[in-house]
């Protein structure tokens, strides 16, 4: 931000007038030297001391002319110097009345980071002229606080035998030792002691299940994230990620197979009749039993003896992704590697997946929702594929439902032992990723917990929303 240019002025013409007295003060200094020299380097004449040596009488009143002219000279120059001082003041004084009867002017300094990242004209800004619009930082803040609060005390608990259980829900034997600790902010009574209390599930053997949650503007790249760096199993989440590196390296492929269908060198670029040929959607890949995987899935249900089944890749995917089906995943893998998948993680600066390929976190899910977005746009027949399946893929019961329009999301979901997500490309307006990952047992009190965990990814939404402006309307 610039500053207003009298603002500016008054700066340097204060800085003058500091720079002006500076100098009378130094000027002031330096003739009460001279004047002090003056007095007393006088030569002095003692009764009976032999005053014959003339040269030293004329070097003294050599010394004492020239400093009476410098003197005069240095008291001239001061008194400039007061004059200039006291016109300087006066301009100053008439500045800092200008100033402070006007009000502070925003010159933005060329393009914002706002005007290079999205079009104005998507959102409804509180100024119809500018790219300003009504965000209270305050609230906000007081609402992702009270957010993180109810993720940190959730309504659920792990019990001592392992079992996910809603708080509400626990029940004691009546001979059992129930324990309590001071509630907090609990005042003390007279004997000093705690006067609200609390059971203290904790020293009962309970634990409390972690929650974490993150989430990307995918126009701008403003995040959020608690927990976020928590490192999960990640079940089925990592089908996703893996299916757009392989339809990734597929679009490159197929921008050269439009640009030289002949596959001639003389023409352009040229792929391996192997690689051609592999990195082909319609190949046929047939499945036996012994490729079944245990897990989600249909492939697994159907007969595969005999000669087995065939599949184009393109249906692998499908299947992978629309009911995470485990068996076209092992076969995908096992077709077409990890290399690719590891050098795109690597370049988006993933690191969970290293460690192993299971793992992951929040943000990083998020960060794998950014890639496949963008891929999407700059290849809309590969990238429309995965986007497609993601908004038809099932268990559309967590962020597909918490959501203002459930058509608008491409997800992915994971559900194993301890282990129980979701991650999603939410379409709209302003786009946004989105991901919660946690160690709930969805088979236990399955309606609570999905109502749980829509009402967080619910409130996230709405603070994005209100980020951008957007009013009930939209």
């Amino acid at each position: 931000m610039r500053r207003n240019s009298k603002e500016l002025k008054l700066i340097f013409i204060t800085l003058s007038a500091v720079t002006v007295l500076s100098v009378i003060v130094a000027a002031g200094f330096a003739a009460m030297y001279f004047t002090s020299r003056n007095t007393y380097s006088q030569p002095v004449v003692q009764t009976g001391a032999d005053v014959s040596d003339t040269d030293a009488g004329t070097d003294a009143d050599d010394s004492a002319s020239a400093d009476d002219t410098a003197l005069s000279r240095l008291e001239q120059e001061n008194e400039d110097l007061r004059a200039e001082a006291q016109s300087l003041a006066e301009e100053l004084e008439q500045l800092q009345k200008e100033v402070s009867g006007a009000e502070t002017e925003y010159i933005p300094e060329g393009d914002t980071a706002i005007s290079g990242t999205f079009d104005p004209g998507d959102i409804t800004p509180a100024d119809p002229d500018s790219l300003s619009y009504t965000f209270n930082l305050t609230e906000q803040l007081a609402r992702i606080r009270a957010l993180e609060d109810r993720m940190k005390n959730g309504p659920f608990l792990v019990d001592p035998d392992g079992e996910l259980i809603k708080i509400e829900d626990i029940e004691f034997d009546e001979d059992a030792e129930i324990l309590y600790r001071a509630a907090e902010n609990s005042p003390l009574d007279e004997d000093g002691k705690p006067v609200n209390t609390e059971i203290d599930y904790e020293a009962m053997g309970y634990t409390c299940p972690t929650v974490a949650i993150a989430y990307r503007d995918l126009e701008r790249g403003t995040s959020y994230s608690y927990n976020g760096d928590t490192v999960y199993f990640s079940a089925s989440l990592i089908k996703a990620p893996y299916i757009y590196t392989l339809l990734y390296q597929i679009a490159q492929y197929n921008e050269i197979k439009a640009a030289n269908p002949t596959n001639d060198p003389a023409v352009g670029k040229t792929l391996t009749q192997e690689i051609w040929d592999k990195y082909d959607l319609e190949r046929k890949i047939t499945l036996t039993e012994s490729m079944k995987a245990e897990g989600s899935g249909k492939i697994k249900d159907m007969d595969l003896s005999g000669a087995g089944k065939e599949f184009t890749v393109l249906e692998l995917i499908e299947y992978a992704i629309k009911v995470s089906d485990n068996t076209a995943f092992r076969v995908l893998r096992n077709e077409f590697g990890y290399d690719y998948f590891w050098t795109v993680s690597r370049s988006l600066g993933v690191e969970s997946v290293f460690t192993s390929f299971n793992n992951m976190t929040a943000e990083e899910a998020c960060i794998y929702l950014a890639a496949i977005y963008d891929f999407a746009k700059e290849y809309p027949a590969e990238g429309g594929i995965l986007i497609s399946l993601m908004k038809n893929a099932n268990h559309q019961v967590l962020i597909t439902q918490a959501v203002d329009n459930p058509y608008n999301v491409a997800h992915k979901y994971g559900w194993d032992e301890s282990s129980y997500h979701d991650m999603a490309v939410v379409y709209g307006d302003a786009p946004f990723a989105v991901c919660v990952m946690t160690d709930f047992d969805f088979a236990v009190n399955d309606d609570d917990i999905n109502e749980y965990i829509r009402s967080l990814v619910a409130e996230i939404e709405d603070i994005h929303r209100d980020f951008y402006g957007f009013g009930e309307e939209n």
